[in-house]
């Protein structure tokens, strides 16, 4: 069986860190394992290409600046496989399109159609590391499109399932923390965590690695592994994958998820018949708003509360085209919020645990707003002044921390 390797930008950055990857990777060859190394964009390439694009004028056109973005990963493959070429490693580069990424047309987030590897197996049949720009593909017109945020990695999971291989994932961070450690510098490190688990890690905050890709992953039983570039060492990292037997039982909480930028808007006096929801979320439709936690509370005037989160971003935007639109509902925003989730698939087997959660938040003079579930998460918002305190006394109220 071979390996996938995907390698992140910061990993890149230099002709002298895309020699040591290149180090890396021809000492995994060397092992005997038939490999396929994605790259991202060097460095910041990315920041500077779009930064570029604004100075024309034309940045708001999606195809050409979809074709620009793609050159960064080019950019980062060739000089790998020239790298690797030197080393006296066969090395071969391809872009999205030359290794049969096949996409729909959605410019900046394209999804993928289908992969026709039929390239990219003649080249692992000859011997040579093959090493694949991430991120992009092409459509049915053979337009360049891009697969936005976390393209690279999902890029890298596509193909290991593609091909049946397992998926290794090297980036700036050692592993997968209970906590983010920037937030909580007690947090522990995750040796294992499952499929379900990540994603919905992911999706509630958590930067390490895309829904989108994990998602994958968990569809097809790809072996992920997430660990820092250069490190030999794999015990350092994380595993994902589809059970977690070490943690299953004695940890009901595996992590906690993040995100500071969030609103709570809640509109009130309309009528308890659906047309204020219907009209609300027209509107957050139309703006292309994602909203979370959402709830509805009937009134004993027969009337109803209706309140969601949002970013601060999304929110502000829902404000100022709120008016426009003439709704005749009163429209609140409570500002700035934190988002609080404990995730973990003990939950489904163990009872109390958000009485335990909201008894810590209680006892520490911490106070909370909305609060949304899952099988497997709990979700809190509180003001973004208490989420460093609360984050701290949920975390080691559940040990995902070490003591003081």
């Amino acid at each position: 069986m071979g390996i996938v390797q995907k390698y992140g930008g910061s990993s890149v950055a230099t002709m002298e860190k895309i020699k040591a990857v290149a180090a890396c990777v021809a000492a995994t060859r060397r092992e005997g394992h038939d490999m396929v190394v994605v790259a991202s964009a060097m460095g910041k390439t990315t920041n500077e290409l779009i930064a570029l694009a604004k100075e024309t004028g034309g940045a708001d056109n999606a195809r050409e600046l979809d074709a620009l973005m793609a050159t960064g990963e080019q950019t980062t493959v060739s000089l790998l496989a020239m790298t690797l070429e030197g080393m006296g490693i066969p090395a071969v580069s391809l872009t999205g399109a030359q290794c049969g990424f096949l996409t729909n047309a959605n410019h900046a987030r394209a999804k993928i159609v289908d992969i026709k590897d039929d390239v990219l197996k003649a080249r692992i049949a000859e011997g040579k590391v093959v090493v694949v720009a991430g991120f992009q593909g092409i459509d049915e017109h053979g337009d360049i499109t891009t697969l936005g945020r976390g393209g690279s990695d999902t890029t890298a999971v596509a193909l290991a399932a593609k091909l049946g291989w397992d998926c290794e994932i090297y980036t700036d961070v050692e592993s997968i923390f209970t906590v983010d450690p920037r937030k909580c510098p007690g947090a522990k490190r995750l040796h294992r965590i499952t499929y379900d688990e990540m994603m919905e890690m992911a999706s509630l905050g958590a930067g390490v690695l895309e829904t989108r890709c994990v998602e994958i992953a968990k569809k097809y039983g790809v072996k992920l592994y997430l660990g820092k570039s250069l490190e030999a060492d794999k015990t350092k990292g994380t595993y994902i994958m589809m059970e977690n037997n070490e943690s299953f039982e004695s940890m009901p909480i595996t992590g906690i998820s993040l995100k500071e930028d969030c609103a709570m808007v809640t509109v009130t006096g309309a009528a308890g018949d659906g047309r204020c929801v219907d009209d609300v979320f027209a509107l957050v439709a139309s703006l292309d708003i994602n909203v979370d936690m959402i709830s509805q509370q009937m009134l004993a005037d027969g009337g109803v509360a209706l309140s969601f989160s949002c970013s601060l971003e999304d929110a502000a935007l829902l404000q100022r085209k709120y008016g426009e639109r003439g709704l005749p509902y009163a429209l609140d925003v409570q500002q700035p919020l934190g988002k609080i989730s404990l995730v973990g698939v003990g939950m489904i087997t163990h009872s109390g645990i958000a009485s335990r959660a909201f008894s810590v938040l209680y006892q520490n003079g911490i106070r909370y707003y909305q609060i949304t579930t899952s099988e497997i998460s709990i979700s809190i918002t509180v003001d973004v002044a208490n989420m460093q305190n609360a984050v701290n006394m949920l975390a080691r109220a559940f040990g995902l921390c070490d003591a003081d």
